[in-house]
């Protein structure tokens, strides 16, 4: 483990964007990381089925166009999103809201086997020294290390006062790109990031091409491949239709379709109409 003061030539350049730099940031894993085109995916600790898969699979479409995932390494969205850039092949960069000595020897669950992962190709980085442990202030300070990092922020599922938010605001307020991703309309964890699209804050991210362009990286292989058995798209093979008719053809409930078509749209697979059907792309 090493620490970086801000005049120190690897720095990371991006954080000196800050109105305090961490001084010093310490690192435990590799230093270049932190130097590469990174994209932040964050959200809400009480995640669902839906916002786990796109998380992972977000953050494995930036592995595969060798974009860096930075994330804060919390239960829920973050830790989907490290264990998917880690799955990908890729590299990921967990920002941390306590010293790293007090978080390895604390960390406990399904996030302990994921450290040396990161370790290994990526790196966990911290503004705290120990023995400091975790406070609120502490991840809000967190949260901005973390948009000042990334070109673009992208906010999976936040409920109502998610800290997530925060983040999403750190990355207006730095001249982030801010990415967040539509959710099942009634699904509590995405009211914030619902809103923050109806308000104009956020752009919806409807397919991961929209965030690795921002990165300047875009590569076919970073979509996910359609499912030829998927029911929904199965359904629509001859043609667009409305929400009623493929709940019928697919016997599937209104909660479990409005996720599953939201899957779809965020992965780009679906397309909606103005007339409110939906079609393949």
């Amino acid at each position: 483990m090493i620490a970086l003061a801000p005049s120190d030539p690897s720095y990371p350049s991006a954080l000196r964007d800050l109105e305090r730099p961490p001084d010093p940031l310490w690192i435990d894993g590799l230093i270049d990381v932190l130097a590469r085109p990174a994209v932040a995916i964050v959200g809400t600790r009480r995640m669902t089925g839906y916002g786990e898969r796109v998380a992972r699979e977000l953050a494995m479409a930036c592995a595969a166009a060798g974009i860096v995932v930075v994330s804060g390494f919390a239960q829920g969205i973050d830790t989907a999103a490290h264990r998917g850039a880690l799955d990908g092949g890729g590299q990921t960069v967990a920002v941390l809201g306590e010293s790293i000595t007090t978080f390895r020897t604390t960390v406990r669950g399904r996030r302990r086997p994921l450290v040396p992962r990161i370790v290994a190709s990526g790196a966990l980085i911290s503004e705290f020294a120990a023995p400091l442990t975790p406070r609120y202030w502490t991840f809000a300070q967190r949260n901005a290390t973390i948009a000042a990092l990334a070109r673009a922020v992208l906010v999976v599922e936040a409920g109502e006062g998610s800290g997530a938010l925060i983040t999403a605001e750190d990355a207006r307020r730095l001249g982030r790109t801010l990415f967040a991703v539509p959710g099942p309309l009634g699904s509590a964890a995405s009211i914030g990031t619902n809103a923050l699209i109806a308000n104009g804050f956020a752009r919806a991210l409807l397919a991961p091409d929209q965030m690795l362009r921002v990165v300047g990286a875009t590569d076919a292989a970073c979509a996910p491949e359609s499912a030829p058995t998927d029911p929904v798209l199965a359904a629509l093979r001859d043609g667009p239709l409305g929400v009623d008719e493929i709940a019928q053809r697919c016997r599937m409930g209104g909660a479990e379709l409005r996720s599953k078509i939201a899957l779809l749209l965020v992965r780009g697979q679906l397309a909606p109409l103005a007339d409110g059907r939906f079609r393949r792309t």
